[in-house]
């Protein structure tokens, strides 16, 4: 499979590049959107629709490449009718090399969690020179000082240590590995306890600009929005008062969304802790949507699950839809270790678009086996005598591939 072009990698230097994105006005419309359903000032909507957009198209790595028609249905769903001037670019021609166009979903979950990091870095420094200048920073400068400042916390986490009273935190569910305490935000004590959840889990929901009165910086916007009755911020904890995951969920009209499930330096939270958060979304619940800190975990909610009156939140190898979950697992094909032998499907799909990661099953379908050998057998020799096609170890699939 043909690769996207690649990130300019120097933040100083760095254009954006060109790519050949078929649904480009899609995208920059959802961002649009989304920026509007934020609430962004008319400063930060200028610049998501200018330099995030045109960083989107240039360089987001998930986009997937369209040849034919057929690439296209595939890409942005069947249901969705082909215009005539796309079916015209992409009809074969003998006298001209195939085409390559790329597709990008507006709703990818990774580039609404970029978006997101951005958004909460950017709004961090309003007051600042940076603020006075939003609109000469370009994409990359902004993916670079939001990286550095990550750093900097890092390496003063250890001297933003504040004591955790507990008077702050409300019991709301017990769980396997501890309790599930809420935030109180009328409570005197709550930036102290955001600052000691950040201490521990080292991330930016209690990073106060001054450490001193616990204000400014990331710390500021969580604390408001806890205050303001806009955010719920909840943490599981052990004995010893030890956070293992940060929650954050957004206060609409219609409900509770996510916003965040982390865990430490951001990551997802391990396995160990899937069940205690699963318990949490099915109790609180949060509204029934996709979410990619969810998902990362292996946390899905499948819409009117087999038996139920309506949709679940659910384990990813619970998840009785295939299509769902094959929808779910092309973006988070790392979570394929927690299956024991994957189903048919979801063997193909690696095929197709992750071949490498086959090396990750315990067995692997006879069909899918043959298939890789088939094309190991028709593929250029490599660079690298180690690895097949695309990646693919040449022992990955042994001759007599169990299934």
């Amino acid at each position: 499979m043909p690769l996207p072009p690649p990130t300019a990698s120097s933040p100083s230097t760095a254009a954006y590049l060109p790519r050949d994105v078929l649904n480009a006005p899609e995208v920059k419309a959802a961002i649009a959107r989304r920026s509007s359903e934020r609430g962004d000032d008319a400063d930060m909507a200028a610049w998501l629709r200018n330099h995030f957009f045109r960083w989107a198209i240039g360089s987001f790595e998930h986009v997937l490449p369209v040849q034919s028609v057929a690439d296209y249905q595939a890409a942005a769903g069947s249901g969705k009718p082909v215009p005539e001037w796309l079916a015209r670019l992409l009809q074969p021609r003998a006298d001209a090399a195939a085409r390559i166009c790329w597709y990008l979903d507006p709703e990818h979950l990774l580039l609404i969690e970029r978006e997101r990091v951005l958004v909460e870095f950017l709004r961090s420094r309003r007051g600042t020179r940076l603020e006075q200048k939003l609109q000469r920073i370009n994409c990359f400068m902004a993916l670079a000082m939001w990286e550095q400042e990550h750093q900097r916390m890092q390496a003063r986490r250890s001297k933003g240590w504040v004591p955790s009273s507990g008077l702050a935190l409300r019991e709301v569910l017990r769980t396997p590995n501890g309790v599930i305490f809420e935030f109180d935000g009328q409570h005197a004590a709550l930036r102290e306890e955001m600052a000691y959840e950040s201490y521990h889990m080292q991330h930016c929901l209690g990073q106060f600009a001054s450490l001193k009165k616990l204000s400014g910086g990331y710390g500021e916007q969580y604390a408001q929005a806890t205050q303001d009755g806009r955010l719920r911020l909840f943490t599981l904890r052990s004995a010893g008062n030890l956070p293992h995951v940060t929650i954050s969920l957004t206060v609409h009209a219609d409900g509770l969304r996510v916003d965040q499930i982390k865990g430490k330096q951001n990551r997802h939270p391990i396995r160990r802790y899937a069940d205690d958060v699963l318990q949490f979304l099915r109790t609180v619940p949060p509204r029934g949507e996709r979410h990619a800190d969810c998902e990362g975990m292996g946390l899905v909610f499948e819409p009117e699950a087999a038996g139920a009156a309506c949709g679940q939140w659910k384990f990813v190898t619970d998840v009785a839809d295939a299509n769902h979950l094959l929808s779910v697992m092309s973006a988070n094909f790392h979570l394929i270790e927690h299956f024991e032998q994957p189903p048919p499907a979801l063997q193909w799909l690696l095929l197709r678009i992750a071949p490498g990661e086959l090396a990750r099953l315990r067995q692997v379908d006879p069909a899918v086996a043959a298939a890789a050998r088939l094309m190991r057998a028709h593929a250029a020799p490599p660079a690298d005598a180690a690895y097949g096609i695309e990646g693919i170890p040449l022992d990955f699939v042994p001759e007599n591939a169990a299934c």
